[in-house]
């Protein structure tokens, strides 16, 4: 059972490089996001990497719950090679009362060796660029309207920049 699990989570994975994530927004269920970065608890260096906890609050700015306000905690890892591990926990509630949790798991940014050691120096400061990001969301709700999403998986691409504390991403169902 957990081999056919895996397999299927990483084929929706590996599936989302080859998908058109654009063109047909109004077949295709999606969402956009735009998050603020409010806070972050910094855990420290880790045997895997350096770990925090960041906090964020936004809107989904277009498609499915546009106009939900969203919060959420990403238990980020940044491994060794300088690659952020995102693992984000949160929900949006939609003026509607509609309310959806979310589960986002993913990569940022490309390996950067040295990136952990520049992270460590107290006199470090983030560079003022986009740092693409990418991965797949899962969402739960009791909305009749929304029920699919509890069983559809969906593919995310945006980008963060740490400067700005803001967060831009599109999320698109995988299902067929």
């Amino acid at each position: 059972m957990r081999k056919l699990l895996f397999a299927a989570m990483m084929a929706a994975l590996f599936a989302f490089n080859g998908i058109a994530m654009a063109d047909d927004a109004i077949a295709t269920p999606y969402m956009v996001m735009e998050v603020e970065m409010v806070g972050q608890d910094f855990i420290g260096l880790v045997p895997e990497g350096i770990r925090l906890h960041g906090h964020s609050s936004g809107v989904v700015t277009d498609g499915l719950l546009a106009g939900a306000t969203t919060t959420g905690v990403d238990y980020m890892l940044y491994r060794h090679d300088g690659v952020g591990v995102l693992d984000v926990r949160g929900f949006a509630v939609h003026p509607g009362g509609v309310t959806v949790a979310r589960t986002m798991k993913g990569f940022m940014g490309e390996p950067m060796p040295g990136m952990l050691e520049a992270m460590l120096d107290p006199a470090f400061e983030p560079q003022d660029v986009d740092i693409p990001l990418h991965g797949a969301a899962w969402f739960e709700t009791m909305a009749e309207q929304y029920a699919f999403l509890n069983h559809s998986v969906f593919g995310c691409a945006g980008t963060v920049n740490y400067v700005e504390g803001v967060a831009r991403m599109t999320c698109r169902s995988l299902a067929p």
